[in-house]
C-alpha cells in the first residue's frame, strides 16, 4: 500500500491507498509532523508503506513531512511537484506555477472519466479552484478565488461591525439576521459561483462534461450545487498515487 500526503493551507489530508482505493483516511490542521502525531499515526500501520508520496502548497512541510516517512517507508517517499508527469497535457504560461493539489485532482478526475469527455475539477479549500481538463487531456487553466472561510474572515477582518461566524450546512438563503446573511453569502454564494463558472467552462470545451466537486468544504457545498456529478473527498490523493506510480514505475 502507498501512503499519499496532501498538505493545504488550512488541513492535511493522509491517506493509505490500495490501487485506487482508500483504505484509511486521517484529516488534522496544517502543523509540522511532529505536532500532528505522523509518527504515532504510521506507527499504529498494520502493514508498513511500500513508499509515500508527499504533495504541499505550503512551504518546507513538504520537506518535513517526507523526512518524517522516511522511517516507516519500505520503499521510496518522493514530494510531488508540478513538473512530473501528471498523465496530462499542460496549457498554462508557466506550468511550475500550478499547485500539486489541482494538477493532482486534475490527473484523477481525467483518468476516472470516459473517453470522449471533458472535466471541470472544483477543489472547496482554503482557495476555492475551478479547473478544466479537455477530452484529450489538456490542462486548460482555471479560476483561483477565495474560498468560504477565507472570504467570511476577510469580511470580519476589514469591517468593524460584521462578526466571526462558522458554517453551517442548513444556512437558509434568505438571511434574517447578519450572521445569516453571513453564511449565506458564503455557502450560497460560493455554490452559485461554482454553478456559474462550470457552466461557462462546460461551453468552451465542446464536448460532454464530467464535474468533480472535492476539499475540505466539498460535502458542505454537494447538496446545493445541481451540477456535480462526482463529490471525491480522496481526490487529490488518488492524484498523488497515480502520479508516484508513474514516477517509480
Amino acid at each position: 500500500m502507498l501512503l499519499a500526503i496532501d498538505i493545504g493551507n488550512t488541513c492535511i489530508d493522509i491517506g493509505l491507498l490500495a490501487g485506487d482505493e482508500t483504505v484509511c483516511h486521517h484529516k488534522f490542521p496544517t502543523a509540522p509532523p511532529v505536532d500532528a502525531d505522523l509518527q504515532c499515526l504510521l506507527a499504529a500501520l498494520a502493514t508498513p508503506p511500500i513508499g509515500a508520496v508527499i504533495g504541499s502548497v505550503v512551504a518546507e512541510l513538504g520537506a518535513a513531512y517526507a523526512a518524517a516517512c522516511r522511517d516507516f517507508s519500505s520503499g521510496p517517499v518522493l514530494q510531488a511537484r508540478s513538473t512530473w508527469d501528471w498523465g496530462l497535457q499542460i496549457d498554462y504560461d508557466n506550468p511550475a506555477r500550478i499547485g500539486v493539489d489541482r494538477l493532482a485532482a486534475a490527473s484523477a478526475a481525467h483518468r476516472a472519466t470516459p473517453a470522449g469527455q471533458a472535466v471541470v475539477v472544483v477543489d472547496a479549500g482554503t482557495a476555492l479552484t475551478v479547473d478544466a481538463i479537455d477530452a484529450q487531456g489538456t490542462f486548460r487553466g482555471g479560476v483561483i478565488a477565495p474560498g468560504l472561510r477565507l472570504g467570511l474572515n476577510a469580511l470580519s477582518a476589514g469591517t468593524s461591525f460584521l462578526p466571526q461566524v462558522e458554517l453551517a450546512a442548513t444556512t437558509p438563503l434568505l438571511g434574517k439576521n447578519t450572521a445569516d446573511g453571513l453564511r449565506s453569502g458564503a455557502l450560497h454564494g460560493s455554490a452559485a459561483l461554482i454553478e456559474g463558472l462550470c457552466t461557462r467552462m462546460a461551453a468552451t470545451l465542446d464536448t460532454p462534461v464530467a464535474i468533480f466537486l472535492t476539499g475540505g468544504d466539498g460535502p458542505l457545498l454537494y447538496p446545493h450545487i445541481t451540477a456535480i456529478h462526482t463529490c471525491d473527498p480522496n481526490l487529490v490523493l488518488r492524484g498523488l498515487a497515480l502520479a508516484y506510480r508513474r514516477r517509480t514505475a
